[in-house]
């Protein structure tokens, strides 16, 4: 199916992003799910070291990979001074995948019930994660402008 359009576009990115996000949330429905029936599930270990080890991996899924990838991602286009839009799809395609294990990791950490410290950092950084993933319409139009794709599709 050619990209033809910013709906198509859009549209695309949506059905990515709910394909790649969907199983870690719903792993983090069953966490839920888990708590609710007052399970619990200690884990192997020291629990505070599982608790920085996690937090580490949802703060770097979460915020320091998308980070890096889109700055990476700029600063190739500032090279070249060109993108392709199969480029660009790719680049949002690995975001959200990135983003996806934060959830996992937050979902663990939730689930061994670590610190909450660690807990809830690990959290608010998996929903950073998400929420910097997530396909609006006005940021997809913005950044299609601004790496000047609006004239490919």
């Amino acid at each position: 199916m050619p990209v033809n359009d910013t709906g198509t576009i859009i549209r695309k990115l949506w059905g990515m992003f709910w394909f790649s996000i969907v199983l870690p949330l719903l792993l983090f429905a069953g966490v839920v799910f888990v708590h609710q029936m007052e399970i619990r599930i200690t884990a192997p270990g020291n629990i505070r070291i599982w608790g920085i080890i996690l937090l580490v991996l949802s703060v770097t899924f979460g915020v320091a990979l998308p980070v890096f990838f889109r700055t990476s991602f700029h600063g190739r286009y500032i090279k070249y001074e060109s993108v392709s839009i199969s480029e660009y799809l790719g680049y949002q395609r690995i975001l959200i995948i990135i983003c996806s294990i934060a959830i996992i990791s937050a979902s663990i950490a939730y689930l061994f019930i670590v610190s909450p410290l660690y807990m809830y950092g690990s959290i608010l950084a998996a929903l950073y994660g998400i929420y910097s993933a997530i396909p609006f319409k006005e940021k997809i139009v913005n950044e299609l402008k601004v790496y000047k794709l609006e004239n490919q599709v």
